[in-house]
């Protein structure tokens, strides 16, 4: 099952999406990091939404840590700066 986003607070996982989510097919979300944005949404679009949640939870007090799972590492969802550019 490929996560989309795992948040970590310290060395503990507090959060995360994954296919149980994004592939859902019952009306009720219970994933505790996209609380709802990629509900039955299928892997493309929810990781499209992905850059939304990673700013919503930077944006949170505490010390919370994003990563995107494995299984999405190398989708373009953040460009890269080109060579000579600001990041």
């Amino acid at each position: 099952m490929a996560s989309l986003l795992i948040v970590r607070r310290g060395g503990d996982i507090v959060a995360h999406c994954d296919a149980v989510c994004y592939d859902a097919t019952q009306p009720v979300c219970v994933c505790s990091a996209c609380e709802g944005l990629n509900h039955g949404l299928g892997l493309e679009r929810a990781a499209a939404n992905t850059r939304v949640l990673v700013a919503e939870w930077d944006a949170r007090e505490g010390a919370y840590v994003c990563e995107l799972g494995d299984a999405v590492q190398n989708l373009a969802l953040f460009p890269l700066p080109h060579e000579g550019e600001e990041p």
